[in-house]
């Protein structure tokens, strides 16, 4: 394993956010980047905060990915003090924002991998592949084998393929609502894939890592997945 810090850290938050009707484009992201992210990056244990838009328009359309030192500081006393004293503003508009999950994650370093000859520079990857499953109890083992083994191997002869970072799902925290019957599950297990161009799943690669007779047997004990596309947007440390 790299010695990279993201790769290195023991956890990730996930936040997914939709800012709806309540508030415009430019306040929600004044705030966001300006106010909520920096508050949050006060943290010791948090190390950094990647924010992107997606790109398969969906709903919610904002993801931040925050890497942590491990998935319990998440919720934990530091990030207690900063939420509680956040600013009237930053309350006002955690208050008037459509939807908010927060899920704290604990990474799965065996079967994570990174490209050997790149820089850190080149992360966070410019696009990013977000794919959560749920598997059956008898099938989990099998599930992760899979994916250590045999899927993300496959997945790193894509062009453009970063890093494939997976994690387990350690806690969540949701407010809101989305609309239209649409669903944001927090599912049990969690892939993020950085890539450095778009495309990657028309390759044929990418297509060869998702059709083997593994996966085809695999599938039968997923039981929920989703799959999301998302374009980088910024990046703090």
């Amino acid at each position: 394993m790299d010695s990279e810090p993201e790769m290195d850290s023991k956890g990730l938050c996930l936040v997914l956010t939709e800012p709806g009707p309540k508030m415009s484009e430019e306040e929600y992201h004044d705030w966001y980047d300006n106010e909520h992210v920096p508050n949050r990056l006060s943290i010791p244990t948090f190390f950094n905060a990647a924010r992107y838009k997606a790109s398969d328009l969906k709903t919610p359309r904002w993801l931040t990915l925050y890497d942590l030192s491990e998935p319990a500081v998440a919720d934990g006393p530091e990030y207690q003090d900063v939420h509680a004293n956040g600013s009237d503003r930053d309350k006002l508009m955690l208050s008037k924002i459509q939807y908010l999950t927060r899920r704290a994650y604990s990474f799965i370093p065996e079967s994570s991998k990174i490209h050997p000859d790149v820089p850190k520079t080149a992360f966070p990857g410019k696009f990013c592949l977000v794919v959560s499953m749920q598997t059956t109890p008898e099938g989990e083992d099998e599930f992760n084998r899979w994916y250590g083994e045999e899927h993300i191997p496959m997945l790193s002869k894509v062009p453009g393929w970063l890093r494939s970072r997976r994690y387990k799902l350690f806690s969540v925290k949701e407010r809101g609502q989305l609309v239209n019957g649409e669903e944001c599950k927090p599912l049990q297990y969690l892939a993020i894939h950085d890539f450095s161009q778009d495309g990657y799943m028309e390759t044929s690669e990418f297509k060869a890592a998702t059709s083997t007779t593994w996966r085809a047997e695999i599938v039968k004990s997923i039981v929920d997945r989703e799959l999301r596309l998302f374009e980088l947007y910024n990046f703090k440390e």
